[in-house]
């Protein structure tokens, strides 16, 4: 053993996979650094309803303080004309949350005003409401929810400290019964915007049903391949030679099968034990998830095949990149620019993207599963050819291999043959 230390190459796996991991830490340790520093254009909306009420409008006016103050910087604040054009946005997955402003807000905040200067007891805040796309992932929600609730406190702490300010000025005192509306004169209301029933497991089945679709793509390539080649070693032993196109093809058709295997598993598992909630047919997303799973099982097979002994050192990089950038735990927004940019070209992203539109946006093209297809059938395409030119050029060198040791078995039988004569 002491022999085989002091060689050098044998030390090669030990520093090379401490020097990968210490990249992959350098990569991705700062993904957790904190979502305030890094987010940057976060989509949110804004709906300004209101009427106005003695020819102020103070639902404009939060909209303007709000685009000046935020826009452009960490949030992306899209105006939208109606509740219900906020919610046709959300269900189009183009954005985490929006504030809507009601068509009362004014008059209901001078009838607080009026209640709270003359004494009045029984008087109600203005509303406000909040709505949250639960299917974003817990991330993106709990971002959003928190955001929009600010900037709810920061408007009912404004109107109490100037409603506060008015009185002072006056001279008037507030009851104890209305001490409570002067503290709290507006009030934001929290809804789901899409009203999901059932299950949906804070919005983290599709990152999580890719995550495992990847790993088992990575995992039955390296199995596959070492199982195949160690029978394929036997048979040659025992006299049955196969060639390595079809060593290559059998590996290929066993992926394809493992695949479906795993397809059905998953989704056995995510509807038939967790009953996770959907708003499309079961079959559509069973086919978008075998779609996901043999893409993965190719690209990984890919890098096997041109990078040979090295291929494991690519694919889980790429597996761990894929599904840190997937947007399904954190939210692209939020992710540091490396990571946003490899989000845009790795097959993860619209995996994930695919997926929320089947489970929770009714399997609109407009939420993400439109793009996703085209991105993930071009990759699947891509990886199929790419391998397809890896087992045929397998095949001419198996039939250049054959040629050859057929002139040597001529050859040597022509050399018999005048060595017989010879003794003759």
């Amino acid at each position: 053993m002491k022999r085989l230390l002091k060689v050098k190459i044998a030390w090669f796996p030990v520093w090379c996979t401490a020097f990968l991991m210490l990249c992959m830490l350098s990569i991705y340790l700062p993904v957790f650094g904190g979502q305030s520093q890094r987010l940057t254009d976060f989509p949110l909306i804004v709906v300004n309803e209101d009427q106005g009420a003695a020819s102020v409008n103070m639902g404009q006016k939060i909209m303007d303080n709000l685009i000046q103050t935020q826009d452009g910087h960490s949030f992306k604040w899209t105006i939208e004309s109606g509740r219900e054009r906020a919610v046709e946005q959300i269900k189009n997955n183009k954005a985490y949350g929006a504030l809507v402003i009601p068509a009362d807000y004014s008059a209901s905040l001078s009838g607080v005003q009026k209640s709270l200067m003359t004494g009045k007891t029984g008087g109600k805040p203005a509303r406000m409401e909040i709505l949250v796309n639960e299917a974003g992932g817990q991330l993106a929600s709990s971002v959003a929810t928190t955001a929009l609730q600010t900037v709810a406190s920061t408007v009912n702490a404004g109107v109490s400290q100037q409603i506060k300010a008015g009185m002072t000025k006056l001279g008037l005192e507030v009851s104890p019964q209305a001490a409570t509306l002067l503290d709290n004169p507006v009030q934001a209301k929290t809804t789901n915007a899409l009203g999901l029933t059932g299950n949906i497991n804070k919005g983290m089945t599709p990152f999580v049903v890719v995550m495992i679709s990847s790993i088992s793509g990575l995992l039955g390539v390296n199995m596959i391949h070492g199982y195949v080649e160690k029978i394929a070693e036997n048979m040659r032993r025992k006299g049955h030679r196969l060639s390595h196109a079809k060593q290559l093809l059998t590996e290929i058709l066993l992926g394809v099968i493992t695949s479906v295997l795993v397809t059905s598993v998953i989704m056995s598992f995510v509807f038939g034990v967790f009953d996770s909630a959907h708003t499309t047919a079961v079959w559509r997303i069973y086919l978008f998830l075998l779609l996901s799973s043999l893409t993965m099982f190719f690209l990984f097979k890919m890098l096997s095949l041109f990078l040979g002994k090295w291929g494991m050192l690519a694919m889980f990089p790429v597996n761990i990149m894929g599904i840190f950038g997937s947007g399904g735990a954190f939210p692209v927004t939020t992710l540091p620019e490396f990571h946003r940019a490899l989000s845009s070209f790795l097959p993860t992203r619209y995996m994930v993207d695919g997926f929320r539109a089947l489970f929770y946006y009714g399997g609109h093209m407009e939420a993400g599963l439109g793009t996703a297809l085209q991105y993930i059938v071009t990759y699947l395409i891509m990886f199929l050819f790419l391998c397809g030119a890896k087992v045929i050029m397998a095949h001419h060198q198996d039939k250049k291999g054959a040629a050859a040791e057929a002139v040597q078995e001529t050859s040597a039988s022509k050399g018999n043959e005048m060595g017989a004569l010879a003794a003759e």
